[in-house]
Order: structure tokens, then C-alpha cells, then sequence
């Protein structure tokens, strides 16, 4: 490896991190105040959490609804699983969409970092040298 190729790595991994940080913070969970059905019929969802009677939740993959009973799928351990759960036993259901709070509180969080960074750089460089004088 050429020595050149470490700070390209470092500033991919950094841009990488950013990234993820970002994509997570701007998406959450929003309990949606329709039934499922009508959902179903004016968004038609990838994919949505279901909140069941007993509490328990799963998020479904392709939701469809036949008959009274919502049907989709969900990842297993080696390929995807069909679910079926009947309408009297869903609570409420979820979407995932953009979330302002959690953008907006990121976007803190990274600024504020970054602004510790550079003051704890700038201390340590000014007690090597006189900065103030």
C-alpha cells in the first residue's frame, strides 16, 4: 500500500459514517391515524410496523390485505418468511418516514463534535507554543 492511500481511506470511512448517522437519524417510526385498510389502498407502503393487541410488533415487507387479514413478509434466517395476521389483532400500524427532530438534533450533535475537536486542537497546540502572548 502506498502511504498516499491512507487519508483517502480515512475521509471514505468518515464520509461513510456521516452517512449512515444521517440516513438513521432522518427516518423513525410514525403511527399512522388510518386503518390499515385504508393505508393499504391510498399509499401503498413498502413496508410498515405492525403493532399487535398482545403489544408484540413486526414489520412487514409488501403489505397486502386479503380479506380481513393483512399478509406480507418479513426476513428470516435464510430467505424471506410469509406472515399473515388477521385485522382484529392489529393495534395500530407504523410507517417509516423523515423526522425533523432527529435531523435537526444530529445536526447538533455533529457540530457540536466537530467545534470540541478543533478547541481541544487548538489547546493542545497552544500548549506547545504561546498562543496569547
Amino acid at each position: 500500500m502506498y502511504p498516499s492511500r491512507y487519508p483517502n481511506r480515512r475521509r471514505r470511512a468518515a464520509t461513510l459514517f456521516v452517512m449512515i448517522l444521517y440516513g438513521s437519524a432522518c427516518q423513525a417510526w410514525h403511527t399512522e391515524r388510518v386503518t390499515p385498510e385504508s393505508l393499504l389502498v391510498t399509499r401503498q407502503p413498502a413496508k410498515f410496523r405492525v403493532t399487535r393487541t398482545d403489544g408484540s410488533q413486526i414489520v412487514l415487507e409488501h403489505p397486502v390485505l386479503r380479506a380481513d387479514t393483512l399478509s406480507g413478509t418479513v426476513p428470516g434466517p435464510n430467505q424471506q418468511q410469509d406472515v399473515r395476521i388477521p385485522l382484529i389483532e392489529v393495534r395500530e400500524v407504523a410507517t417509516r418516514g423523515f423526522s425533523a427532530g432527529r435531523t435537526v438534533g444530529l445536526a447538533v450533535g455533529v457540530a457540536a463534535g466537530t467545534f470540541a475537536v478543533i478547541l481541544v486542537a487548538v489547546v493542545i497546540s497552544c500548549s506547545h507554543t504561546s498562543c496569547f502572548e
